[in-house]
């Protein structure tokens, strides 16, 4: 398979993902692993091969998140090149290849290039992936960058939390009616990965300090060999309420 159908092969399923999202976790969960293995097949394909001139060059990873409920669609621009169109509340982007670590990154609204939305210049290090959250409200946007560690010990899961809901609370993660499994979670904070056995376990964010559920996270579903990234950000339509991203990895 040419690494072209690779790269068409992780849009469709990471569309599937989205669309299963709500109606079906766990063909959610199936579709994302198909994205991520075609997303590795393409990267290790486009890896140049030794003797080529490319080969002393280096790059990181990027990706993109809508976590603006009040937002419409983006379109994503990186140094002039447009890398993504239509992303919507709640969608991902594929992984972008970038060689340059000082790139510019702007976003304009998806049919719309007359003025950004937000623009800026971002850092990144070479041989490392990261996500870019569009974040807080439709008239104060703004980048939030985390790095992303896909590997997993074999057999193995890990997960880890990002609170992206500018008018949410301080957050817990804890096992329903048990123990809290991280704590003192607030606004842009993302916490380290914790490793877990593949499982299926009901959650709940609470109000940080209390037994308060401010949402129930039940059926979360674990899967061997993959890092996940458990987001918090406002209900589309109640800034006063919260809902949940899985992202993989």
């Amino acid at each position: 398979m040419t690494s072209d159908e690779h790269y068409y092969l992780a849009i469709q399923y990471q569309l599937l993902a989205d669309y299963f999202k709500y109606l079906d976790p766990e063909s959610h969960i199936q579709s994302y692993r198909m994205h991520y293995f075609h997303i590795q097949k393409w990267l290790q394909q486009e890896q140049p091969i030794e003797g080529n001139s490319r080969s002393t060059d280096r790059f990181a990873h990027i990706r993109f998140l809508h976590a603006s409920p009040g937002t419409h669609s983006l379109e994503i621009v990186l140094e002039k090149e447009s890398v993504w169109r239509d992303l919507r509340f709640k969608n991902s982007s594929v992984y972008v290849e970038t060689k340059r670590m000082d790139p510019k990154v702007s976003i304009f609204r998806t049919g719309s290039s007359d003025s950004p939305l937000l623009a800026g210049t971002i850092h990144l290090k070479p041989d490392t992936r990261y996500t870019i959250a569009i974040s807080g409200p439709s008239d104060n946007l703004q980048f939030i960058m985390i790095e992303d560690d896909p590997s997993v010990p074999q057999s193995e899961a890990k997960m880890r939390f990002w609170h992206l809901s500018p008018h949410g609370p301080a957050i817990d993660i804890a096992v329903k009616k048990g123990d809290v499994v991280f704590s003192q979670i607030s606004y842009t904070e993302i916490t380290d990965y914790l490793g877990l056995t593949p499982m299926t376990l009901d959650l709940e964010m609470r109000l940080a300090g209390t037994k308060d559920v401010v949402l129930p996270l039940n059926r979360v579903s674990l899967k061997s060999d993959l890092a996940y990234t458990l987001v918090a950000v406002d209900k589309s339509n109640d800034k006063n309420e919260l809902e949940t991203i899985f992202l993989v990895p």
